[in-house]
């Protein structure tokens, strides 16, 4: 783990260095902890994978559905 010290610009930038840019991406997530803050990298989900993933069974409908799903 590295720890760089930076400053804001005047507009309130900040210039992170370009291997950590590369390691982030494009977009990344930013926490506020409250004392401190947190860059996540946002990575795109391929909702592919999860097709199929689960059996449901045969429901007939919404009545039906709202019957299984709330079932006591």
């Amino acid at each position: 783990m590295e720890t760089l010290v930076k400053r804001f610009d005047p507009q309130g930038r900040l210039l992170l260095p370009k291997e950590l840019r590369e390691k982030l991406g494009e977009e990344v997530i930013i926490v506020d902890l409250g004392d401190r803050v947190e860059l996540l990298p946002r990575r795109r989900v391929d909702l592919k994978k999860f097709f199929d993933s689960i059996e449901v069974g045969e429901l007939k409908g919404w009545e039906e559905l709202k019957k299984e799903l709330w079932a006591e």
